[in-house]
């Protein structure tokens, strides 16, 4: 990870600066990059989605690092940072743009299989506390009214915390404006109009003289410069724009056809397709009933 650079090299980059961002920071590969590229990014970010003081953070480790600019394949559709913080706790951190309904099964899904990673033989008690944390650019569910989402195990009767070793956080960005005086305090309603942000202009502005945030926005401005970097990012917006078309597609369809369990085949069976490259082929499903039938039995449904 790189380390902050100097305050007057920094502004001097950002003095240039200007119009709107090729890729914002809710850019699944570019929010990956930049934190694995800028230490003190990934250490103010995790303070302020954890609530607690940078100086907290004793250690964090990525798990899981990218080599950048080099292809992530488009059927790993999942580009995430699998944190190990303090030398105990994982967290699991996701950027998703893409709402593809399943955001609650998803987010269980990912947890339980950080949680089940024990050694084969080891005491239970060494089971490491697990955070699954999504950072959402779109509003789940569909009447949700927060912010930023704590889920945890507890005792429905007592409202007692059954235990602390598994939690699910989620931060919505178009709630942002339900921020509580603790997201605010925590610094979580910054990075969140970050992660908004549209122009070059308003990163700017949202640094205020805060040398983190100014040495965040001056790795994002090499990264983004970086035509390396700038294909990945344009292939995993490709992919999020087709991953929604094909999405909408099956809704639409599945709605036609007036049957829930009809709709929910074909969704999975869009989602498969879509991971495996084959968009080409969502369009032609409605038309052709042998090809709909054909791709139902290559992926098994």
């Amino acid at each position: 990870m790189k380390k902050p650079a100097s305050s007057s090299s920094n502004r001097e980059i950002l003095q240039n600066l200007s119009g709107r961002l090729e890729y914002r920071m809710t850019n699944a590969y570019l929010f990956v990059a930049v934190l694995q590229e800028n230490h003190e990014t990934l250490c103010s970010l995790i303070a302020a989605l954890l609530h607690i003081k940078r100086e907290d953070i004793l250690s964090i480790e990525i798990l899981n690092p990218i080599t950048l600019g080099q292809a992530i394949f488009l059927k790993d559709c999942v580009l995430d940072l699998l944190i190990l913080l303090n030398d105990n706790t994982k967290i699991n951190l996701e950027m998703q743009v893409a709402n593809e309904h399943n955001w609650d099964n998803r987010s269980v899904y990912y947890l339980a299989s950080k949680l089940t990673d024990l050694p084969t033989g080891a005491d239970y008690n060494e089971l490491k506390p697990v955070i699954q944390i999504g950072i959402l650019d779109f509003n789940y569910p569909s009447d949700n009214q927060e912010f930023y989402q704590k889920i945890m195990l507890i005792n429905k009767k007592t409202g007692k915390v059954f235990s602390d070793k598994a939690a699910i956080h989620v931060l919505c960005l178009s709630q942002i404006h339900n921020a509580t005086p603790e997201d605010q305090e925590s610094g979580l309603y910054k990075w969140a109009q970050i992660f908004k942000a549209t122009t070059w202009k308003e990163l700017i502005d949202l640094a205020d003289n805060n040398p983190v945030i100014e040495d965040t926005i001056v790795t994002i401005a090499k990264l983004s410069a970086d035509e390396r970097i700038r294909q990945q990012c344009e292939r995993r917006e490709k992919f999020e724009r087709d991953r929604i078309s094909a999405i909408n597609y099956g809704i639409s369809v599945g709605r036609a056809k007036g049957r829930t369990e009809g709709q929910n085949k074909l969704l999975e069976l869009i989602t498969l397709m879509t991971q495996a490259g084959e968009t080409d082929l969502i369009p032609k499903l409605a038309q052709d009933k042998a090809l709909l039938t054909q791709m139902y039995k290559k992926y098994n449904l």
